[in-house]
């Protein structure tokens, strides 16, 4: 299928992406697609001026939440060509979302070209400076005017591009983050595992008393027994002992991260353990108290590989010791080297234009 493109007849400002905050500045165009049950499935492929969307107020997605999304980032290399992070898997966990969510699954080989040729022709966008890069979000919803609870048979399908600043750097501030027994981010056979906007939107009233007692966000408990952790924030979780290094397994309560992925295989590489397995939040911080926890990090796509120095729970503060030459750090500067073109990419992971 071929992709319509309406190109802009003049280009906005280019500015470096440290001015603006995670999300702030958008690329010139946009990717749309459109799917009608009813008129055979998706559209072709348009990539136009970013603009806004006229929606009904009938609009499914704004009754019944119907809407999924995804994040991934696009790098520039030191000889100016770029690449795209495992982009394939974005996808394919989009389309998991999609089912997940009765939503249509998107055929992979058209999204895929065309969400290249959009990158390539914003490839200006994507900046030049250390540890910036270019996110791409796309985003799905339910667009059929009708009140009625139900699936809907219309989509749009859009992806926007944004040139950001690192979301962390070694030498930044570590994450502190605070486990609470009365709430819960998912639930047992419900969306846990999903990209979904209901997961987000709910977690936003205890994130924010989590920041008033001075904590950076939530080390999320399961919901039955407020025992196991499951994800910190929207970012996956990495315990380091001794002998082993353990996250939480792929329940279906916790998004399979891609980072998540990367960093089990780059620590396999290295002849380290990982279990995957449920880690018992008293355990955990009992541990960290008696000094068998040598590490705790988060991975995630804005993220990448980021330490912790505290865990909150129950009213008492758990403290880790942060090391440059840590667990954590390495597999940041192995991800990122990678991503930029400096190391070699032995697993195939980048997409070049």
């Amino acid at each position: 299928m071929e992709i319509d493109v309406q190109l802009r007849a003049e280009r906005k400002e280019k500015l470096p992406a440290a001015q603006f905050g995670f999300g702030e500045k958008v690329s010139d165009h946009m990717l749309v697609m459109t799917y009608d049950a009813d008129a055979g499935g998706w559209n072709r492929p348009e990539i136009k001026p970013y603009q806004s969307f006229s929606l009904e107020p009938r609009a499914l997605v704004l009754h019944y939440g119907q809407s999924i999304f995804e994040g991934l980032k696009a790098f520039r290399r030191p000889d100016g060509h770029i690449a795209l992070f495992r982009p394939e898997q974005n996808i394919r966990r989009m389309n998991a979302s999609a089912r997940k969510m009765a939503m249509p699954e998107i055929p992979e080989a058209l999204f895929m070209d065309a969400l290249l040729k959009l990158v390539d022709i914003e490839r200006d966008w994507v900046p030049a400076e250390a540890g910036a890069s270019l996110y791409i979000r796309p985003l799905m919803f339910g667009s059929d005017a009708v009140l009625g609870v139900r699936a809907a048979s219309r989509y749009i399908l859009c992806v926007m591009l944004s040139p950001v600043p690192p979301y962390f750097v070694p030498g930044g501030k570590p994450f502190k983050l605070l486990a609470r027994e009365d709430c819960a981010r998912t639930v047992a056979g419900g969306t846990g595992d999903a990209k979904t906007a209901a997961n987000y939107g709910r977690s936003l009233v205890p994130l924010d008393a989590a920041r008033r007692e001075g904590y950076d966000n939530l080390l999320w408990l399961d919901s039955e027994q407020h025992r196991f952790v499951e994800e910190a924030g929207i970012t996956n979780v990495f315990v380091q002992y001794a002998d082993r290094v353990v996250t939480p397994p792929l329940s279906g309560r916790i998004l399979p991260g891609i980072t998540r992925d990367s960093v089990i295989r780059l620590l396999r590489d290295e002849g380290r353990t990982v279990l995957e397995q449920e880690t018992d939040i008293g355990d955990l911080v009992r541990d960290i108290d008696d000094g068998r926890v040598h590490e705790i990090f988060l991975t995630g796509t804005a993220t990448v590989v980021a330490p912790v120095d505290e865990i909150g729970f129950r009213g008492r503060r758990h403290a880790l010791q942060i090391r440059d030459d840590g667990l954590a750090l390495s597999l940041y500067r192995q991800l990122t080297q990678i991503q930029y073109g400096l190391a070699p990419d032995r697993h195939g992971w980048m997409r070049a234009l």
